[in-house]
Formats: C-alpha cells, sequence, structure tokens
C-alpha cells in the first residue's frame, strides 16, 4: 500500500472513530436539535416585543439588515454560531480528548501522517452540523410560518458546502494550539465570542465601528453567514455572491497553510518539552 492510500485510510478511520463516539452518545444530538431552535426562536420573540411590530422600527432593521425579516436573519446568524460551536468544541478540541485519554502519544507513533489526527476528526463535525441547518429550517417553518423558496434554500446549502473547507481549516487551527496549552475551554469561549461580535452572526454588521468591520472582513463566517442571508432575504443568486465565495476560499487555503505551519512548529517543540503527554 502506498503512503498516500495509507494516509486516506488512516484519514477516514479517524473520521470514523469520531461517527461512532458520536453514535455512542446518541443524547448529544437532542441538544444540536433543542438549543439551535431556543436560543434564536427567543431572540426573534424578544425583537417582536421590544418592537411591537412598528412599521418604524422594522424599517430601522431593514435599512441595516437588508431585510426585515428578523426570523430569517436571527435563525441563520444562530446557524451559524452552532456550527462554530460544533467545529471548535468537536474538531478544535479533538487532539485535546486524545490527551486526556492518553493517547495522543500512540496516535503519533504510528506511521500516518501527523496531518490525519489534525484534519481527521473534523469530517464527523458535518452530520451535527447538518442537523442543526435542518431543525432550524424546521423551525422557521413551525413556529414563524417561513418557508424560504426551494431554490433560495438550495443555493444556500452550496454556500454551506463551500463553506466548509474554511471552517473545517480553523477548527484544525484552533485544535493544533492544544500542543501548546493543554486545555483550551476557556479560549474556546473566547474565540466563539469573538466570532460572535465581530462577524454579524447576532446582529447586522453595519453596528460596528469601522475598524471592527474591517477586522471581520478577515473572518470567513462574515461572508458565510452574510452571503446566505442575501440568498434567502434579497433573492441573490449563487453568481450573485461569487466574488465572497471566492475570497472564503482563499482565506480557507491561508488558514489550512497557517494551521499545518502551526501544527508542525508545535508538534516539535511539545515532544522537547513533553506536552503530548500532559494532561
Amino acid at each position: 500500500m502506498s503512503l498516500l492510500a495509507g494516509d486516506l485510510r488512516a484519514f477516514f478511520a479517524a473520521a470514523l472513530k469520531e461517527v461512532r463516539q458520536q453514535r455512542r452518545y446518541p443524547t448529544i444530538f437532542l441538544g444540536q436539535l433543542f438549543w439551535p431552535v431556543i436560543l434564536p426562536a427567543s431572540w426573534v420573540l424578544m425583537g417582536q416585543a421590544y418592537s411591537g411590530n412598528n412599521a418604524q422600527a422594522l424599517a430601522a432593521f431593514a435599512e441595516r439588515a437588508g431585510s426585515s425579516n428578523v426570523a430569517v436573519f436571527v435563525f441563520v446568524g444562530y446557524a451559524m454560531y452552532n456550527w462554530l460551536s460544533v467545529l471548535l468544541w468537536g474538531a478544535g478540541t479533538a487532539l485535546r480528548q486524545e490527551q486526556l485519554r492518553g493517547t495522543l502519544e500512540a496516535v503519533f507513533v504510528t506511521p500516518a501522517s501527523r496531518l490525519v489526527p489534525l484534519f481527521g476528526p473534523g469530517v464527523a463535525t458535518l452530520l451535527p452540523m447538518a442537523v442543526i441547518f435542518a431543525s432550524n429550517l424546521l423551525a422557521l417553518r413551525v413556529f414563524f410560518g417561513v418557508l424560504p423558496p426551494v431554490a433560495a434554500v438550495l443555493q444556500a446549502a452550496v454556500i454551506v458546502v463551500l463553506g466548509i473547507p474554511a471552517l473545517y481549516a480553523i477548527g484544525a487551527l484552533f485544535a493544533a494550539s492544544v500542543l501548546r496549552f493543554g486545555e483550551v475551554a476557556p479560549v474556546v469561549q473566547l474565540i466563539r465570542g469573538m466570532f460572535v461580535l465581530a462577524c454579524g452572526i447576532t446582529f447586522p454588521l453595519a453596528m460596528l465601528p469601522l475598524w471592527a468591520q474591517i477586522w471581520a472582513k478577515l473572518m470567513p463566517p462574515t461572508y458565510i453567514v452574510d452571503d446566505i442571508r442575501r440568498v434567502l432575504l434579497r433573492g441573490d443568486t449563487i453568481a450573485d455572491v461569487a466574488g465572497d465565495v471566492a475570497i472564503v476560499l482563499s482565506l480557507a487555503v491561508l488558514t489550512a497553510v497557517l494551521a499545518v505551519a502551526v501544527f508542525r512548529y508545535l508538534e516539535r517543540s511539545a515532544r522537547v518539552t513533553g506536552m503530548l503527554g500532559r494532561f
């Protein structure tokens, strides 16, 4: 068997291991059905309570958000929030989980490429991600009577698929930091909060000061969530957001290269300091 074939086999084995662990604890999926519905729904209802469905208030919101449909705007944002949560707590902490189980050193002495444990576990996040998006779409239909056109939903799905490599790379970059810092749970909260504030997830990007808007343009979630909203709320097409998609894919390549470079540097450092076997 060639080295490439062996690495591919190890890659899918790493992904399958994560899927089996998810299947072993099916109650995890209850949270992925519950929170993606309750959190955004509470914000939508709160907004309706504060505005009283006042036409002037909705017009002010539409001026900043590009649409007066508060429910879809909020649900798309929270879908991204939950997607980032799954990535950071799943793929982003995969190496940390191996470290806690005492198996990280054993994984690193296998002949497989070191990139396998870095990128392989992230494939398993596709399943909970699909559950989250499906529950969001169902909640919009059942609780708020909103059902975007099928063509718009399909184009939004294409944007999600094209955005996967970028967020996948972010998870890998975050995972690499485990080799330096060990426990990263507090950092997960910090990074996730930064994305929520800076990427227009819970409020229109226009509400941020100019310097923050410029900073947001360096983050892939900013483009992904805005493009999904443009397709679902404004009737734009894939062609209309092609420029943003190109930027997201470029950022994905840069982030993946950075993740590999950081991982290789920290791996060498961890071998010297003994960080691989620490808890």
